[in-house]
């Protein structure tokens, strides 16, 4: 298995970026989130400047071409000041893309997202269909040399602003289950092609959310990714390794809220001490502490399993990714609770931090599909054990 101990090239790295995070990004974050407005282009193009857009994209189209624990370890670090500006750096196309696409496809549109032009959406959630993906009703057909898309898209990030969605569509109603679903990359403008409500959330309003709307859309040939029906096989390169990336991004928001709390501990007084001088405290934050260290390692775990393609490789990954999103949710929590009354005050991050773990539940899997998914790999793994020990018997 592969080591996911930090090299001393990846130390330097890290602490790069947390510089980076902590200079540039916190004084954008507190003005962005204050004032309710969105992460602007110009923070992509000054994060590409700085070296920190196109992580995973090779270098050939002017990225860097890093290794996912290299990835996660500068996005766990994005995320403890900004969960939102993490988003960016590494996306969900970049896998797709390099195993499906054409050569064209790749020159068109890897250097853009390398160079923070491009923003991009993941268009899969429908209405009435979210963590069962196989059970979408958005479809496109063959029209000569074009396809025609009909269906809606719902709380789809950065929908409303995206350049390029990579979009889910059904291309063959009478396909099992799990087949019959393809890829397309849809430019913004394409005919046929809306944004319908966009959505008041309770946190991460930098990266609004939005409906995606097509009605008799027409984009060319060219915008299928790959073959025609193998949308979820396409999806699922490097899906592990990206869901584990995630474990390792949440794992930096508790960390950011813990490192704020006992800042804050060390000059609040009390009782004629520091809270920090609490006992009570001290060991409440030493717990909190260990958890993170414990969802931070298993989400690098389950990253070295991704790389080394294991094939408990996406277990590994729901377990880090629900992990962390319970470890963050009583981290923030917490965090709020050593504020006291100053943690419900929105001039501390704390507050949006414990605002934004909601989404840790609920995105890229929710907990209760996460739950699902581990139940049926430890099944598997308990008839291959019954079935080898009836075989030597």
């Amino acid at each position: 298995m592969a080591n996911y101990r930090l090299s001393d090239d990846q130390r330097r790295l890290k602490q790069a970026a947390r510089d980076f995070a902590q200079r540039e990004l916190l004084p954008i974050s507190t003005e962005v989130e204050r004032a309710g407005a969105v992460l602007s282009r110009d923070v992509l193009k000054m994060m590409a400047e700085r070296g920190f857009m196109g992580l995973d994209v090779p270098e050939e189209y002017g990225g860097l071409g890093l290794d996912a624990l290299s990835c996660a370890m500068i996005l766990e670090e994005m995320a403890a000041v900004w969960f939102s500006a993490s988003s960016y750096p590494m996306t969900l196309l970049t896998g797709p893309l390099l195993f499906a696409g054409t050569g064209a496809q790749k020159r068109q549109y890897l250097p853009r997202v390398a160079s923070g032009e491009l923003i991009t959406a993941f268009g899969l959630t429908e209405p009435d269909v979210g963590s069962d993906a196989a059970s979408i009703q958005t479809f496109a057909r063959r029209d000569g040399d074009s396809w025609v898309i009909n269906g809606r898209k719902i709380y789809i990030t950065n929908g409303g602003r995206a350049d390029l969605i990579v979009l889910f569509a059904r291309t063959d109603r009478d396909a099992p289950r799990g087949g019959g679903i393809s890829l397309f990359l849809v430019e913004k403008g394409a005919p046929g092609f809306s944004v319908g409500q966009t959505f008041d959330t309770i946190a991460h309003t930098a990266n609004p959310i939005a409906e995606l709307i097509f009605e008799d859309c027409r984009v060319p040939g060219t915008a299928l990714l790959g073959e025609a029906g193998a949308g979820f096989k396409y999806i699922q390169v490097g899906f592990a390794k990206t869901r584990a990336i995630y474990g390792a991004r949440i794992a930096g928001v508790a960390q950011g809220a813990l490192d704020y709390a006992l800042t804050y501990m060390q000059t609040r007084k009390q009782f004629g001490q520091p809270l920090a001088e609490f006992q009570a405290l001290r060991f409440r934050a030493a717990d909190l502490a260990t958890r993170i260290e414990a969802a931070r390692q298993l989400s690098y775990h389950a990253i070295a399993l991704a790389e080394d393609e294991a094939p408990d490789a996406s277990a590994a990954a729901s377990m880090a990714k629900l992990f962390a999103s319970e470890v963050c949710t009583e981290v923030t929590q917490q965090a709020v609770q050593f504020l006291g009354g100053h943690g419900m005050v929105k001039d501390h991050p704390v507050e949006r931090f414990y605002r934004e773990t909601k989404l840790f539940q609920i995105g890229d899997g929710s907990s209760e599909m996460l739950r699902l998914l581990i139940s049926r790999h430890l099944n598997q793994q308990s008839q291959a054990g019954m079935s080898a020990r009836l075989a030597s018997e």
